[in-house]
């Protein structure tokens, strides 16, 4: 019974398998991560960024720019830094036309 289970595949069934196989490990760590960058406090977000390095956070960044409108992003970032600047005693004057 246990030879039926490990049959030789040809080597297009074996190519195909480890494809499904990466596929699904893709998947799978993508739905984790979405799920984490979710869930996850910013604070221990923050923590785990710092753990990646140069390369590794500029190529996550281009991605993450890649795939948004930077100008809603800017337009976010202008919004909060306006409700709360880096600074008290620093008065913001930015608007975006």
């Amino acid at each position: 019974m246990a030879d039926q289970e490990h049959q030789q595949l040809s080597e297009p069934q074996a190519r195909a398998q480890a494809r499904a196989w990466l596929a699904r490990q893709h998947t799978d760590a993508h739905e984790l991560a979405v799920t984490l960058l979710h869930y996850v406090p910013e604070a221990d977000r923050t923590r785990a960024l710092g753990h990646l390095s140069t390369g590794e956070l500029r190529h996550l960044a281009r991605l993450l720019a890649d795939a948004t409108d930077l100008r809603q992003v800017a337009q976010a970032i202008v919004a909060d830094l306006q409700r709360h600047p880096p600074h008290p005693e620093v008065e913001w004057f930015v608007s975006l036309p």
